[in-house]
């Protein structure tokens, strides 16, 4: 349930803070602490559809979930211009849930029933030192970490993901350096902290340690080296870069890629993904001209695995979010088992300030299971709107059709009896998120 009650404490602390930052600051300091911070509220409504018959051998049907949020997220000001607390609270409310809705990660799955929550997603400390080209910031406590090094959250959903732990990033002109070390994680849809387990044997991970050095030469250019490790389990190097080439003064050639490397440790169990090692590479070209933006992809997975078909397990344990910047992380599909080639194709354009339009699709080959070849593809197309007359407002929608494979029991593709093919799934992918974000103070 959604419960309001435990609104309560952030409610307090809103009413206080207003008070404090219009109060006379010679009656009452913190030093800036309370006197400068800020409450945003963001109003959340995302509905998910996914038709894919991929598991109706197992009886899994339509995954269909509907859910309302409300995210509370409070900055404190900078005390003496050195450390200060953020906090964020999210509540999750059940509008609709299917019998599948698990797949969709909107909303809390208790022993199969549909359920809303609410948790304290982010509570950390901080620290900083420098100016704005050159700094060093600390953090300590439940924090969202984005695309930070091999750690990763999703805020695609009702509620965000959020890692507890310590994490630094230092900044020298155009270089940047960051580091983290977590020991729980708390998933999208569900309140719970929890630790990282092994995927077959449950056995706790102790931590995870990942950092990251990045050069961001000029805007739209960057390269990126990262490693992380779960401790004894998985360890995980990627290198990424992109750049944009002025060849005018509209018209700018785009090129990004990607290097995942995983190396199974002394603890790892090869009971997923990947037998060892896996990697996957993916390179991309495309144009910028005006308001109109393409690309063509190209990727490709090696993952060896002893007993079935592998994949490039881009995750570091069970309870964990990896990173993995590559267009193989499909809507639909993912385009990352052993052997497979990916070709991407997606193309973009704003019809205005506020409203951008756009369409894709990923084909995937050259992947085998005992012997028998296999082929998955997907298209759609979006539209993101973003109007000035509400500052804030953001209205998404998506949509598409996607063909692979039906799925064993065993997690393996369904062949006919014959074994000279494979039983084709397809679906239909859908999702619509309403976003209005303001502040309160």
């Amino acid at each position: 349930m959604f419960s309001y009650a435990r609104l309560l404490p952030l409610i307090i602390l809103t009413t206080v803070g207003g008070v404090i930052s219009t109060a006379d600051a010679k009656s009452f300091s913190t030093g800036g602490l309370l006197e400068n911070s800020r409450m945003d509220l963001t109003l959340k409504n995302v509905w998910m559809l996914m038709t894919s018959d991929q598991l109706a051998d197992q009886g899994v049907g339509d995954q269909n979930a509907w859910a309302q949020s409300m995210h509370l997220d409070w900055q404190s000001g900078w005390a003496w211009d050195r450390v200060g607390l953020d906090a964020s609270w999210y509540g999750v409310a059940k509008l609709y849930a299917n019998e599948a809705f698990y797949g969709r990660d909107l909303l809390r799955d208790n022993r199969g029933r549909a359920e809303g929550f609410n948790k304290v997603g982010q509570l950390y400390g901080k620290a900083r030192w420098g100016d704005e080209k050159r700094y060093l910031y600390l953090w300590a406590g439940w924090k969202q970490l984005y695309k930070f090094g091999a750690l990763n959250v999703t805020r695609s959903r009702a509620a965000p993901s959020s890692w507890e732990g310590i994490s630094s990033e230092l900044a020298w002109d155009s270089f940047r350096a960051r580091a983290a070390i977590v020991n729980r994680f708390s998933e999208r849809d569900e309140p719970e902290k929890r630790r990282f387990m092994t995927l077959k044997s449950n056995k706790k991970i102790d931590y995870i340690t990942t950092g990251e050095l990045s050069w961001t030469p000029a805007k739209g250019s960057k390269i990126t080296w990262f490693a992380g490790e779960s401790k004894d389990y998985i360890l995980r190097h990627g290198l990424e870069a992109a750049a944009a080439w002025p060849l005018t003064e509209e018209f700018n050639l785009l090129t990004r890629g990607a290097y995942y490397y995983n190396k199974g440790l002394s603890e790892w169990e090869g009971a997923r993904g990947y037998s060892d090692h896996a990697q996957h590479i993916y390179a991309l070209v495309g144009y910028q001209y005006g308001a109109a933006e393409s690309g063509l992809g190209w990727s490709k997975t090696k993952a060896h695995l002893n007993n079935g078909l592998g994949h490039f397990y881009w995750h570091l344990g069970k309870n964990t979010r990896g990173a993995f910047n590559s267009p193989a992380d499909g809507e639909g599909n993912d385009y990352i088992n052993d052997g497979e080639q990916m070709l991407y194709l997606y193309s973009q354009y704003r019809v205005s300030p506020d409203l951008a339009l756009g369409v894709y699709g990923n084909y995937g080959f050259g992947m085998e299971f005992e012997k028998v070849p296999l082929t998955e593809w997907e298209y759609g197309g979006y539209f993101s709107w973003d109007p000035a007359q509400i500052k804030g407002l953001n209205i998404f929608a998506g949509f598409g059709p996607s063909y692979g494979w039906k799925l064993t029991s065993q997690k393996t593709p369904s062949l006919t009896d014959d074994k000279r093919t494979f039983h084709r799934a397809k679906g239909i992918g859908a999702a619509v998120r309403v976003e209005y974000k303001f502040n309160l103070f």
